[in-house]
Parts: C-alpha cells; structure tokens; sequence
C-alpha cells in the first residue's frame, strides 16, 4: 500500500501527519535477512539443544576452552558455523539499513567494504592469530584464541539480532542504534581481548608481547585501512 504523499489530519487537533513510503525492495531485502538469521539460529538450536546455555558459558566464564572440552562443554561444529553465518549476515545487514539512512553517501565499493567489514574482521583475527602462534611457537594459543574470537562473534549476533529487531520496527530509534549496535560491538571486541589476554598469560605469554601483538596486528592496521578506504566520509557517517 502506497502511503507516500498522502495526509492524516487527526480528530483532536489540526495536526498534519506525512508518511513516507518505504523501498518495497529494500524493506523485503530487510525482512529476508532477518528471516535467514532466525533460521540459521533454529537449525543451531535443533542440532544442538544447549547450544545457548554452552554460548554463554564460553563466552562469559574465564575457563580455558581446552577445560572446558574435559567437563564436557562442548559446542558441536555445525551449530557453530550456522551461528557465525548469523553474525555476518545480520552485522552487515545493519550497516547495510543504516548506510540507506545515513547522509554520507558512499560509493559502491565503500558500501561493499563498509557492509562485509564484520566478516573481514573476523578473518583477518583468525588468520593473524594463527600466522602469529606458528611462528612464535605458541601453537597452544591458536586454538585457544581462534575458538575464543568465533564464540565471541556468535554472541554478538545473537544480541544484535535482537536489538535490530527492536530498532527496525521502531524508526525513532533510527540515531541511538548508531550507539546501541556499536556500544554491543565494542563490548564484545573488548571482552576478547580481556579473555584473550587472560588465557595468553595463563598459557606462559609475555604481557609485553601480547601489548605488541595487540598494537601492530589488530589495532594499527585496522585504523589505517580505515583511513584508506574512508578517509573523510568515516567521520561524517560515525558523527
């Protein structure tokens, strides 16, 4: 039903309300997203019945996960990757809906890498963890941390999941999800990093090579591909 350019005026006040017609394509982009997720999350749940009470074990209890393996805490891999494939499809898909409402307009390939810059993060900590273990030798730790940095992400979409449903259905909400799915974000890379930083010294790991790691292989080249691939729109899009 088309609403755009039409008139309400209330019966209590000479009030005049405008509705703005929505993409129709855009808005089933949306709503198939969503549905995807809330199916991935079902098959997770159908392959393994407690699978959340196992997440949120991994995620907030500070117990090696190699420890948790010998009590039984065991998340079964396709579970797993259903959950990952949840985190990437709805982390883009709402940078994705707030790109269409922001002011900043990106070009196509600023849109493509600002949308898959959840799972490009993923990769890169994946990959960096375990190019950095087998050289230093701390082989140990690649298992450790990789299992950490996927329980983290399946987390985090579960919790986003959930907010961007809040968010999508009410607009007025449309500025402050900016700083609810960045705040969750931020919570969740930061609690990695804690835990990673726990399990690293518990494993033998000096604390000024873990500072080094932190500094040259995640923080550092993340902010540079930033400035790279937005170097003035990033700061008109955040503020």
């Amino acid at each position: 039903m088309h609403l755009s350019g039409q008139f309400f005026t209330t019966s209590t006040a000479n009030e005049v309300m405008v509705l703005t017609e929505r993409s129709s394509n855009y808005s089933y982009l949306i709503i198939a997203a969503l549905g995807l997720c809330l199916l991935l999350i079902s098959a997770a749940r159908l392959r393994q019945r407690e699978i959340f009470l196992i997440l949120g074990q991994n995620t907030f209890f500070f117990q090696s996960f190699s420890e948790q393996y010998k009590n039984g805490i065991r998340e079964n891999p396709l579970s797993s990757v259903f959950l990952v494939l949840q985190y990437i499809i709805i982390s883009g898909i709402y940078i994705y809906w707030y790109n269409h409402f922001s002011l900043v307009d990106f070009n196509t390939y600023q849109t493509i890498i600002l949308t898959t810059f959840p799972a490009i993060l993923l990769v890169y900590h994946l990959f960096m963890i375990s190019l950095t273990g087998s050289i230093t030798g701390f082989r140990q730790i690649i298992q450790e941390v990789n299992q950490l940095t996927l329980t983290m992400a399946q987390s985090a979409g579960i919790v986003i999941l959930i907010e961007f449903f809040l968010i999508y259905f009410q607009p007025e909400l449309i500025k402050e999800s900016k700083l609810i799915i960045g705040g969750t974000f931020l919570f969740f890379i930061v609690l990695r990093i804690i835990r990673a930083f726990y399990h690293a010294i518990q494993l033998g790991v000096s604390w000024y090579y873990i500072i080094l790691y932190l500094w040259t292989l995640e923080i550092l080249p993340l902010l540079i591909a930033i400035k790279l691939v937005f170097p003035s729109e990033i700061s008109s899009w955040l503020g």
